[in-house]
């Protein structure tokens, strides 16, 4: 799981602190997306969301490696949970409103719902 979210959080720092025309072709829909108006919440790129909610995220699930606690994980699902609804928005956007691909947010994007299902088996793995 903390695998994904590392992915996620890799590919949104990419996006939040990379110039686009380092990351993205302009041949490819990568600047579509980026420059897209869904490309901000409330003013704020989701990239940079993405850094500071994968960063926390990320916290806490080594939090739970280290002291299991019933609240955490709670917490855990739940925001994964919340995370993979979105990704599935943003997914959808990129595919059938905008009709153009950014690498870098399907890696985001797929590492929160693949993260989403090791959570949902946790009790096997125990958060590995």
């Amino acid at each position: 799981m903390l695998i994904f979210i590392f992915a996620a959080l890799a590919s949104s720092a990419i996006l939040a602190f990379e110039p686009l025309s380092v990351v993205c072709n302009a041949e490819q829909g990568c600047s579509l997306v980026q420059n897209s108006v869904y490309a901000h919440t409330f003013g704020i790129k989701n990239s940079i969301y993405g850094v500071g909610i994968f960063s926390l995220l990320s916290a806490i699930v080594i939090l739970q490696i280290l002291k299991p606690g019933k609240n955490k994980e709670k917490l855990i699902k739940l925001s994964l949970f919340v995370g993979m609804l979105i990704a599935i928005y943003f997914l959808f956007l990129q595919i059938f409103v905008l009709k153009a691909y950014c690498k870098y947010c399907f890696v985001a994007d797929l590492s929160v719902i693949a993260a989403y299902g090791v959570s949902l088996f946790e009790k096997k793995i125990k958060f590995i």
